[in-house]
């Protein structure tokens, strides 16, 4: 066999596609063969290759291996005379295998080879001609002065940006998205380290190739298209993390021996100041809406306390207001969830605003020695209500004229909606063209799930995967919507999927098929006559979760602190005992609760036997309100919160509910929860004994 390929794929289906189009064109006349490693992907990679190229060995993984151990995997099957390392986000010439063979049957002294490899937009990238990276090739490339002198010799060393992009040159190394070798390099050299998971791991085998006494080639007689980072940006792993690490594990194994302790440290230096400004920036990037009301509310405080009747406050006085706010506004946002998914809601930034100036003024009256200006507050609480909500009304007025393009970069990060549609029906499709045409309302369509897998594109969107694996089609697409369609998804399958991806920040709304149908407490945003019904989950919220552990905990602390004493007593003299049971639990889980039985199995008060369940209140299994208790058996109920000593099902006296009531009373606590809610269930729930 004169060429075996082999392609590590990661959630790339239609570049993979395209690329296995491409190279079978280019391998015509060889006797060859494509393998193919699939690093656990859901976009149904795998299925394609299996539909589309029965005749490619494919190699299925069940989790992201890494590039190096998947091109290991390929390289231990692979039978070839050549061996091709090719990623899945490229399109190759006709002419590149048989240029590339016949080059090697040329240079006996090539070991590896790489060949011309152009950018999306026809540029030439830099990596697919490289030099180790030395200290003194590395140090420009860090400090950045590889790009201010691309054609002086000494700082474009590592690109080698001063050699003309058509000679034939003898280099360090070339890139990893297209490297090819001899069978016998393999044979001397071995496989990939997999110490680096992705990056650097072909820098590393052409350094350990050149090592062996072989030569390795750019070759710009042919050329690919490499449509860079596909794979990567869809990864779990932080790219940037993973790079810097990988630039480290390079240095720390091929020249911590060769160089002085001094350049050693100055080198790895660099590789960490670098990937910390890089991390800066995407941490800045991620969270720039708080750190624009951050600012904001500085500016607001700042003009607050020049509107004071003189003489000024002194500085101290607004130094400490300026911190006290900052927490208490930014921290009873995240609390409300504005900054959870909802961070240009204006509505929201009011309410938190409200909040936080009620709150204001019970400190400065519960603590009178602390007390800033009164004006000072009440100018804080007008300036900051309208500032921050009034800059994002602004921002929203920009898009929806159009003065913010909704491709600009500004429009992608802040008001651009990731939409997944699920559901690949008739109304599907129709969604989908409402919500292109109609971009004001920012919708970017990223394609479709359904609960089985499509092999085509819905209305000119790609087919993302199914509804099993939506929480990882989610986190590699940055999804922000799901909108589904009920004409594809039962009332039921909405609700169950909506469980499974309830940590995720992720809105989800619902396109009923009857404009009366709406799920609890929601939201309707109208598109044309496209109502779109959004479902949310009080009981998820951070503030709602927070503040029903602790009303169960300091409930339940009180409860068994001052009833223990007595009852415990009082069940041991009357002949009773302790008795452990097993509950069904949140999520499938089960746990351990102890119960008070009667002597010789005779009936005794309910209060009384279900005493002992306050202590699971109190570590964390119960809650005082939930769901209903059932004991250990998952295939009676999935329970989507705790069970507790109480719920709604409970109030409803001698009707006692069917098992699709109950899962309805269920979903109608979870949407509605609040504390006071918890308090009315509990004390009807007395007034019931």
């Amino acid at each position: 066999m004169t060429i075996s390929v082999i392609i590590v794929s990661y959630n790339v289906k239609e570049f993979l596609h395209q690329c296995i189009l491409s190279l079978k064109k280019s391998l015509e006349n060889y006797d060859y063969e494509i393998i193919v490693v699939d690093n656990d992907s859901v976009d149904g990679s795998n299925e394609i290759v299996r539909y589309k190229f029965p005749e490619i060995i494919l190699i299925e993984n069940d989790s992201n291996r890494g590039f190096a151990a998947a091109c290991n995997q390929g390289l231990d099957t692979a039978k070839g005379e050549f061996l091709l390392l090719l990623n899945p986000d490229t399109m190759i010439q006709e002419d590149t295998v048989s240029t590339m063979v016949n080059f090697f049957k040329t240079y006996s002294d090539a070991g590896a080879a790489g060949c011309k490899i152009l950018n999306a937009d026809g540029t030439l990238q830099l990596a697919c001609r490289r030099s180790f990276p030395i200290p003194k090739v590395a140090i420009p490339k860090l400090i950045g002065l590889s790009k201010l002198f691309p054609k002086n010799r000494f700082f474009g060393k590592y690109n080698l940006t001063y050699v003309d992009p058509d000679k034939l040159i003898d280099v360090d190394a070339v890139s990893g998205s297209f490297l090819m070798f001899r069978r016998e390099v393999w044979e001397q050299v071995g496989g990939l380290d997999e110490e680096f998971f992705m990056y650097g791991e072909d820098i590393d085998y052409c350094y350990r190739i050149k090592e062996a006494g072989w030569k390795i080639y750019y070759v710009p007689f042919t050329k690919i298209i490499h449509y860079k980072g596909e794979s990567t940006k869809l990864a779990s792993f932080d790219n940037f993390i993973a790079f810097y690490r990988a630039m480290d594990i390079f240095v720390k194994k091929h020249f911590s021996k060769s160089y002085s302790i001094f350049l050693d440290v100055i080198l790895r230096l660099g590789i960490m100041t670098r990937g910390f400004i890089s991390l800066i920036g995407r941490l800045v990037k991620k969270h720039i809406v708080l750190i624009v009301d951050g600012i904001a509310l500085i500016v607001a405080i700042l003009i607050a306390h020049r509107l004071q009747p003189r003489p000024l406050p002194p500085y101290s006085t607004l130094f400490n207001m300026l911190i006290f706010y900052l927490f208490l506004w930014l921290g009873t946002g995240y609390t409300i969830g504005l900054y959870d998914r909802r961070e240009l809601s204006y509505s929201r930034a009011t309410v938190a605003s409200i909040i936080s100036c009620i709150a204001s003024f019970i400190f400065n009256f519960t603590f009178r020695r602390f007390i800033y200006s009164p004006q000072l507050i009440i100018w804080s609480f007008i300036l900051v209500t309208l500032f921050l909500p009034g800059w994002r009304i602004f921002l929203l007025f920009l898009q929806r004229r159009r003065i913010i393009p909704p491709t600009s970069s500004l429009s992608r990060a802040l008001l651009s909606r990731r939409t997944i549609l699920a559901g690949t029906e008739r109304e599907g499709e129709r969604i989908a063209k409402k919500l292109q045409t109609h971009i004001e309302h920012g919708f970017e369509i990223l394609g479709f799930v359904d609960k089985k897998f499509v092999y085509k594109r819905v209305a000119g969107f790609p087919f993302l995967g199914v509804v099993s694996d939506l929480p990882e089609i989610i986190r590699i697409h940055k999804t922000t919507e799901i909108i589904f369609t009920t004409d594809s998804f039962s009332n039921d399958e909405i609700l169950d999927i909506l469980d499974s991806v309830k940590r995720l920040r992720v809105n989800v709304k619902i396109v009923p098929k009857h404009l009366d149908y709406i799920l609890g407490k929601s939201s309707v945003e109208k598109i044309e006559d496209i109502p779109l019904v959004e479902v949310d989950y009080n009981l998820y919220r951070f503030g709602n979760r927070l503040s029903k552990r602790l009303f169960d905990l300091i409930v339940s602390f009180i409860i068994s602190v001052v009833f223990t004493p007595f009852v415990l007593p009082f069940a041991y003299l009357t002949g009773c005992r302790l008795e452990k049971k097993r509950l069904l639990g949140k999520e499938g889980t089960n746990f351990t609760v102890m119960i008070i039985k009667g002597r010789n199995g005779v009936n005794i008060n309910k209060i009384l036997e279900g005493f002992p369940l306050i202590w699971s209140v109190l570590k964390g299994d119960m809650s005082l309100v939930g769901s209903e208790m059932f004991s250990a058996n998952p295939s009676v109920r999935h329970l989507r919160c705790k069970p507790g000593l109480t719920g709604l099902f409970q109030l409803q006296g001698n009707h006692r509910p069917d098992e699709v009531d109950k899962q309805n009373y269920e979903y109608y606590y979870m949407q509605n929860h609040s504390l006071f809610l918890d308090v009315e269930i509990i004390l009807k729930s007395i007034l019931n004994i």
